[in-house]
C-alpha cells in the first residue's frame, strides 16, 4: 500500500497507514542483522578508542594531542548514531513484523520521532564539520611541524565549540516542522513536512557539505605537497594521512551529491530517487564505520594500546624541519 501525504493537515493530525506485506521476512531480518553487526562493531571500536585515550598512562601522546581531542567528539557521535540505528531506525525499517505492532504509536506527533530525526540530522552536519577540523589538523602536522602544537593550543577549543554550534543551522526547520512516520518497504521510517519549504533539510545540508568537500580537497592537496618536499620522507605517516584524508573527502563528496539531488532534482529525475536513497543510506553507514576501523588499522601504537600488544619502535615520529634542525612531531602513524 502506497502512502500519500495529505495536501493540508494540521500539526497534530494523525497520519495513519497500513504496513506493507513483506514477502521475505527472513531475508529482511538477515539484512538487519548484517547492518547491526557492523554498526555495533563501529560502536565497540570507538568505545575502545575512547577508553584508551582517556585511561592511557601516556597522557602526552593522547590527551594532550589535538588530533585525539578532535577524534573523541567524532567518536561520541559515531557511538550514538550507530546505537540509535541498531535499536530504532534499522530495527523498525527492516524487522518487518514489528511494523503493525509499533507504527500506530507514532501516527500522531511523538517526541521520540521528533528527537530522533532532529538529532540524526544534527549528527550528520556535525560529521562534515568534524572532517574539516581533522583534515586541517593533519595538514598542519605536515606543513607546520614546529608551530603545529602551539597553533592548536590556541584554536582547538574554539573549533570544537564551532563543531557543536554550527549544525544548529541545519536542524532549525525540523524543530518547526511536523515529523511523521511513513511506510518504508514493509517497515517504516521517519520523515518530515517542512514548515518553511525553501529551507528543506537537503538544501541546508549543502551549506555544510560543499564547503567541506572544497576544504578537505584543499587540505589533501596541501598535505600531499608538504609531504613531497620533506627532506626526510615519513612513509608510514604519508600513507596514513593520504589514504585517511582522501577517503574522508570522497565520502563527503558522495554525500554532498545525494543532497544536491534531493535539494534540486527530485522533481525532474524521480526515476533515480530510490537509487539515491539507497546510496545516501549506505554512504551514511560508511561515514560512521570507516573512521574507527581505519584509525586502528593504520595507527600501530593505538592498536597496540587497545589490544595490549607489545610496543614497537617507540612512540614518536620525526620530521625534519630544515637541514640543520630536526623537530620531533607526534602524529598518528
Amino acid at each position: 500500500m502506497s502512502f500519500t501525504l495529505p495536501a493540508n493537515f494540521s500539526y497534530s493530525d494523525p497520519l495513519p497507514f497500513t504496513c506493507n506485506e513483506d514477502p521475505s521476512v527472513k531475508l529482511s531480518i538477515l539484512y538487519y542483522l548484517i547492518q547491526a553487526s557492523y554498526l555495533v562493531l563501529s560502536a565497540i571500536l570507538n568505545v575502545l578508542i575512547l577508553n584508551t585515550i582517556f585511561k592511557s598512562k601516556n597522557k602526552e601522546h593522547y590527551r594532550n594531542n589535538s588530533f585525539y581531542i578532535l577524534y573523541t567528539t567524532e567518536a561520541v557521535v559515531n557511538i550514538y548514531t550507530s546505537c540509535v540505528a541498531v535499536f530504532f531506525s534499522r530495527l523498525f525499517s527492516d524487522v518487518t513484523p514489528l511494523c503493525p505492532l509499533v507504527a500506530p504509536y507514532f501516527f500522531t506527533p511523538s517526541i521520540i520521532t521528533k528527537a530522533y530525526y532532529t538529532i540524526n540530522h544534527y549528527m550528520l552536519a556535525f560529521k562534515t564539520l568534524s572532517q574539516i577540523a581533522v583534515s586541517f589538523n593533519r595538514m598542519t602536522c605536515v606543513i607546520l611541524p614546529v608551530r603545529h602544537v602551539h597553533l592548536w593550543k590556541r584554536i582547538l577549543w574554539p573549533m570544537v565549540i564551532a563543531q557543536f554550534v554550527l549544525p544548529l543551522g541545519v536542524i532549525w526547520n525540523i524543530l518547526l516542522s511536523r515529523v511523521y512516520i511513513n511506510p518504508n518497504g514493509a517497515g517504516f521510517s521517519v520523515n518530515y513536512k517542512d514548515a518553511i519549504p525553501w529551507a528543506n533539510i537537503s538544501f541546508l545540508h549543502l551549506f555544510h557539505c560543499i564547503p567541506c568537500v572544497v576544504l578537505v580537497t584543499i587540505f589533501f592537496i596541501v598535505t600531499i605537497y608538504g609531504l613531497t618536499i620533506l627532506e626526510y620522507r615519513i612513509k608510514n605517516v604519508e600513507r596514513y594521512l593520504t589514504i585517511f584524508t582522501l577517503i574522508m573527502g570522497i565520502q563527503t563528496a558522495l554525500f554532498a551529491f545525494t543532497q544536491i539531488y534531493f535539494a534540486f532534482f527530485t522533481a525532474y529525475l524521480p526515476g533515480i530517487r530510490s537509487f539515491m536513497l539507497f546510496s545516501a543510506f549506505h554512504i551514511f553507514d560508511l561515514l560512521h564505520v570507516y573512521s574507527p576501523i581505519a584509525l586502528i588499522i593504520m595507527h600501530r601504537q593505538l592498536r597496540n594500546d587497545i589490544f595490549g600488544l607489545k610496543q614497537e619502535n617507540g612512540n614518536a615520529r620525526f620530521v625534519s624541519s630544515s637541514s640543520h634542525r630536526v623537530s620531533a612531531v607526534q602524529v598518528p602513524s
